[in-house]
């Protein structure tokens, strides 16, 4: 393992999470290993942006079979970090899928990235997943774009001066 660099190798599952309530959730890449796993904590701004980048990357590549690449584990047991970027790539030989996260926050290890390679079926997983977590996110002002919490809100859009409240269709 390289001081700077954690390569988990090929990892057998890999999922995008979300904790709490939305205006107080948190968010992370869980990749996991047969000898342990890593949580990459995001912003919510970064699940934003994985799902198209995702898409996007679906979209470009073929389908077809990966080649797992067997390998001794550089991990063993749990690491959490906090991930500052996020970088996808694809393997057209192995037919995998990348991602690195890096400019790490917290890094218990001294590690400036982490990085693994999965399967397309994992990858589309993951955009489902996204997917779901910022559906269920706060609407948002048409104006202004603040999240609405049911609260009254002023819109600095509307001058501070009108109330805007939320819509609930029922």
């Amino acid at each position: 393992m390289d001081r700077s660099h954690l390569d988990l190798g090929w990892v057998d599952s890999a999922a995008v999470e979300s904790f709490g309530e939305p205006g107080g959730r948190t968010f992370r890449i869980l990749a996991s290993t047969p000898s342990g796993s890593v949580s990459v904590w995001l912003e919510k701004y970064q699940v934003a942006l994985l799902a198209p980048a995702l898409e996007e990357l679906l979209e470009k590549t073929p389908r077809g079979e990966s080649i797992a690449q067997a390998g001794e584990p550089s991990l063993r047991g749990d690491l959490e970090v906090k991930a500052g970027s996020l970088a996808l790539g694809y393997d057209g030989a192995a037919n995998a899928f990348q991602l690195e996260a890096s400019d790490l926050e917290e890094s218990p290890m001294n590690i400036d990235s982490v990085q693994f390679r999965t399967g397309r079926e994992s990858v589309e997983r993951m955009l489902d997943q996204t997917r779901d977590i910022l559906a269920a996110s706060r609407p948002r002002c048409p104006l202004c774009g603040t999240p609405l919490t049911g609260e009254p809100h002023f819109c600095p859009e509307s001058n501070g001066h009108s109330k805007t409240a939320q819509i609930e269709n029922d």
